[in-house]
């Protein structure tokens, strides 16, 4: 992994503190082993240039949580996913460690993250943004990429798709004080809350597991395999069979959509939008229960970063559901949903 100054790759124009989000490191002589075995994507995918995001699940196929993961050097990986998560998913993976050669870094002592949004830089700008997305770059501490302090990079930035509201966007992750230093470094940019970035990651269609959404959805519910996020070729993984199974046997009948709160209806919510995962979501079609969940929520944000009335959702239901409407949130007679698009298409499963 090439490291660079951060200035070389973005000219950050915002920015958000992450504090949703935590990481931590697997490493060891059998690390590339044991992650091959327990997560849902192919441990050989996540390479020195490129990151991936992969699943933990349940042995019957449900996830218990998402991250991001990228490579540090050959024997180590990192993953960064809901900091809520952070200690249970960390406790989970000891307990199947044995006597594999394998240490995972101390929950007290996580990875922490920014989100930052701007125009490519020097050493991106001559690459349309298409190709940047899934791209992972090794940062300095020092404007100096050569500087003899820059042998051991600091922190990561992965680039993501794009929002089109915000622009070209990377998720910046390292240890605490790294990240603070860098965070002094931002003075001149705007700072947004946490929300615009959950909004960016709503309009991208990818989907997170919390605490509340954990040991729900198998990963095709939520899309997961459309943003390469699981591997049907690796092998075995805790859930595996299940997962495959949803994938060729049958018609998939549940998938996550992108849904809108208009103004008035977001004055309905009695609950803040952020706390909206989890919540059933009903349709009139169908009234005899709930035909799904949300599974993200966030503000609505304009191309000023200024936070509007309305709100951007992902919800996981029925396909019969969807293509029938009428649907709201929390109850029958709940603020009601308007269908928004998804940045692909549900028939793109491979």
């Amino acid at each position: 992994m090439d490291t660079h100054s951060l200035s070389s790759l973005l000219t950050v124009t915002r920015w958000a503190r992450l504090a949703s989000f935590a990481g931590f490191v697997v490493s060891g002589p059998d690390a590339r082993t044991f992650l091959q075995g327990q997560l849902t994507n192919d441990i050989e995918s996540a390479t020195a240039e490129h990151y991936q995001r992969t699943g933990y699940c349940s042995p019957k196929g449900r996830l218990l949580t998402t991250m991001l993961q990228w490579r540090l050097d050959e024997t180590s990986w990192a993953h960064l996913l809901p900091a809520e998560s952070l200690e249970r998913v960390l406790k989970r993976l000891k307990m199947f460690v044995l006597r594999s050669k394998v240490s995972l870094s101390p929950s007290n002592e996580p990875l922490c993250a920014i989100g930052l949004w701007g125009t490519a830089a020097q050493a991106l700008s001559s690459r349309p943004s298409s190709e940047l997305e899934g791209r992972s770059f090794a940062i300095s501490m020092t404007s100096d990429a050569d500087a003899a302090t820059a042998a051991v990079p600091a922190c990561t930035l992965l680039m993501d798709t794009p929002c089109a509201a915000l622009g070209l966007r990377g998720w910046l992750i390292g240890p605490s004080e790294a990240i603070q230093q860098i965070m002094t470094s931002l003075a001149a940019a705007q700072e947004l809350p946490e929300a615009a970035w959950l909004f960016s990651e709503i309009g991208s269609g990818k989907a997170w597991v919390w605490e509340r959404t954990q040991d729900i959805f198998v990963p095709q519910m939520v899309n997961f395999e459309l943003i390469q996020g699981v591997s049907f070729t690796k092998g075995c993984y805790p859930g595996q069979e299940v997962v495959a199974r949803s994938q060729y046997l049958g018609k998939l009948k549940r998938r996550t959509f992108r849904a809108d709160l208009s103004g008035t209806e977001v004055q309905r919510l009695t609950i803040p939008i952020t706390e909206l995962p989890g919540q059933d979501v009903w349709s009139s079609a169908v009234p005899a229960e709930p035909c799904g969940r949300v599974v993200t929520a966030a503000p609505v944000f304009d191309a000023e970063g200024r936070s509007r009335a309305e709100a951007a959702l992902l919800i996981e239901l029925t396909l019969s559901a969807w293509d029938a409407g009428g649907l709201s949130i929390g109850s029958l007679d709940g603020p009601m949903l308007e269908a928004g698009h998804l940045p692909y298409g549900l028939a793109d499963a491979a």
